[in-house]
């Protein structure tokens, strides 16, 4: 028999190093997976990876990664921040092709707009497609906002686009004809610059602003913006600050965070999904008046909705508008708006301050056939509620006595999903008797779809959640309760 030799202690294998064996192309896809920093620290394994890093399609820098806990002091956050600055031109002068992507989210100080600006004209010249800048103000110059330069108004590359904390001022016509997705966040914009913006890009799809000020008007006419998303778009403390929409092609409307009393729709009339998950408040000396006038804004805007097939309420917006508004309807001699949506999301906590506004969205919505629940916290200060006569009842009695017969529960629900529920609610009688009100009284039901969190360490309580679910009544014979 043959006898395999044993390599002596003297004697080693040789490595060999297949993933450098990979295509170019494989190996480039493969830094795009590492954040830039480790991609270009690459360089040193070997002349093969030298300037691999080089050809990355994306460059994203985001200061907070870069920065770390090593250092206290200002002088030490003023050296990483001129670090990253520096790291940052030092890439973008030894990249090699052109460029998909180019993202900077930094730490921003007025010593740093010439290499901003550098930045911008080197991802232009790149014919960059997307372009995100996130210029976060330092702390100690917060008043400062650094102008975007005029060559970024004047763009066929641009795809998508997003920049915050930026002074938009151009000074000619704005030329973003490629330009589909568009998000605009702590700016201070006008009503000529927003028409500017929107008249130079033909075939913009979506618009965000978030945190924007200083308009009073947002007519969208371009019949290729399909979605408009608003996010504290209106200080909720001024009563001179008016907002009018107009957006007769809009198909989807996500409006969230404050808003103020005086902002209206004039057409929306193409919407199929809304979002709605705003938070109005009143100055505190003025409160009944300011009610008042959130009540007539809620009023209109639901009358906006009535066409809408999907619609999303947060739990400001069931916990008082709903509630508080329709009750004041009805207390009126008013009827109540009928929103003619098949497919409904409540994003809210289900506690004893939203419980009749979840009742009153079913009374007002008889045609939903799909039911989406994602648990969210939520607040019992909001609107002051607390005073009010609405909460003058048993909350783990408040289903089993309602009388009320629900149209949407008797003819048409057939789906009901719940996500993020049963890490949050430890037995909570609210969550258990609204599963078994719909299961009692949902009477096409076909499936009701519980998400759980992927935690092995919940096993146990997750099988004791779901033995209880599955003893309560269900009124449909097709009904199935799955835990996914």
């Amino acid at each position: 028999m043959r006898r395999t030799r044993k390599l002596s202690r003297f004697e080693t294998t040789t490595a060999v190093d297949r993933i450098s064996e990979f295509p170019d192309s494989i190996l480039v896809h493969i830094l795009s997976l590492l954040r830039i920093e480790y991609a270009v620290r690459t360089q040193v394994l070997s002349k093969r990876w030298r300037f691999l890093w080089t050809f990355l399609p994306s460059l994203l820098f985001c200061y907070s990664a870069f920065d770390d806990d090593r250092g206290e002091g200002e002088d030490f956050r003023v050296a990483r921040n001129t670090d990253f600055v520096n790291f940052v031109g030092k890439t973008l002068f030894a990249s090699n092709c052109k460029l998909k992507k180019f993202e900077v989210d930094i730490c921003y100080h007025p010593r740093f707009a010439s290499n901003v600006d550098s930045w911008t004209r080197f991802a232009a010249g790149k014919g960059v497609e997307e372009l995100d800048l996130q210029l976060c103000p330092d702390a100690t110059d917060t008043e400062y906002e650094h102008e975007l330069p005029q060559l970024l108004y004047d763009n066929s590359w641009f795809k998508e686009l997003r920049f915050s904390h930026c002074s938009v001022i151009p000074k000619g016509n704005v030329a973003w004809y490629s330009l589909k997705k568009l998000s605009i966040g702590d700016v201070e914009l006008s009503n000529d610059v927003i028409e500017r913006i929107l008249a130079g890009s033909p075939v913009l799809e979506t618009l965000e602003l978030h945190t924007c000020e200083g308009f009073s008007r947002l007519a969208v006419t371009n019949s290729c913006v399909k979605k408009l998303i608003l996010r504290n778009c209106l200080d909720f403390l001024s009563d001179d600050k008016r907002l009018e929409i107009s957006a007769p092609y809009l198909l989807s409307l996500e409006m969230s965070g404050y808003l103020g009393s005086n902002c209206r729709f004039t057409n929306i009339s193409s919407l199929v999904d809304a979002v709605f998950n705003c938070e109005f408040r009143c100055k505190v000396e003025d409160r009944a008046n300011g009610y008042e006038r959130i009540q007539n804004i809620v009023v209109v805007f639901l009358a906006s909705l009535l066409h809408v097939k999907n619609l999303t309420l947060g739990t400001w917006a069931i916990q008082v508008c709903i509630c508080a508004v329709l009750s004041f309807m009805e207390a009126k001699g008013l009827s109540c708006p009928l929103l003619n949506c098949k497919c409904l999301t409540l994003d809210t906590d289900i506690n004893k301050y939203v419980l009749p506004g979840i009742a009153n969205v079913f009374k007002s919505t008889p045609n939903v056939e799909a039911l989406i629940m994602t648990w969210s916290v939520s607040s019992s200060e909001l609107y002051g509620i607390r005073s009010t006569m609405l909460l003058n009842y048993n909350e783990e009695q408040y289903w089993t006595s309602q009388k009320w017969t629900y149209k949407c529960l008797t003819l048409h629900l057939k789906n009901v999903t719940i996500s993020n529920c049963l890490t949050k609610y430890n037995y909570d009688s609210n969550f258990f008797s609204f599963i078994q009100f719909l299961l009692r009284n949902a009477r096409v039901l076909q499936k009701m779809v519980i998400n759980t969190p992927s935690d092995a360490r919940m096993k146990e309580y997750y099988f004791k959640v779901a033995k209880k679910l599955l003893s309560f009544p269900r009124s449909s014979p097709d009904a199935t309760v799955i835990f996914w």
